[in-house]
């Protein structure tokens, strides 16, 4: 089983292949914003929920610790993921298509997560399963669509959220430094 030390970086490089053979880079200055939303939304519940993990992402070769496998997801896997996830994405297409691609989307990066927590790369915490990262996924990935139009609006529903998972998940924010 060599080869799981080695899998969250392979993954990355595919997806960074995949972006960089695949992905409408001439407008990626119009998906810029939502991708550093994405990080900045990701960062604020990395700090939220330091001290209380929902998720641990386990040592891998070049990745020792969750941290730093945190920060590699959110500064290089995300931004390829989302800008495949825009390029491609049906915006022309009736409510049905838009909602079928969401959820392959949603679908393919819960198997990835599901293997992840599968082979113990990835474990969860303090009431977190893989139900409640489904349902963040498919929230993900509305979210990203919707901050390209909407951007005040989805920071909005973003904060309300965050504020009902941090109750339902019992966050101690007052413990934070």
């Amino acid at each position: 089983m060599e080869f799981l030390r080695y899998i969250t970086i392979t993954i990355t490089f595919i997806t960074i292949f995949v972006a960089w053979r695949f992905s409408d880079w001439r407008n990626w200055r119009n998906y810029y914003s939502t991708i550093l939303f994405t990080i900045a939304l990701n960062l604020a519940v990395t700090l939220l929920t330091y001290n209380n993990s929902l998720w641990y992402f386990h040592e891998t070769l070049f990745l020792p610790n969750h941290v730093l496998t945190d920060l590699w997801m959110k500064f290089v896997y995300f931004p390829a993921l989302i800008l495949i996830y825009l390029s491609h994405y049906p915006f022309k297409k009736r409510l049905i298509k838009q909602a079928g691609y969401i959820l392959i989307w949603t679908l393919l990066w819960g198997v990835v997560e599901g293997f992840y927590v599968l082979v113990e790369l990835t474990t969860h915490h303090n009431g977190w399963n893989m139900w409640w990262s489904a349902l963040i996924w498919v929230l993900m990935f509305v979210f990203i669509r919707l901050h390209l139009t909407r951007p005040q609006l989805t920071w909005f529903l973003c904060f309300i959220i965050t504020v009902f998972m941090i109750g339902l998940f019992n966050i101690p924010i007052t413990e934070l430094k």
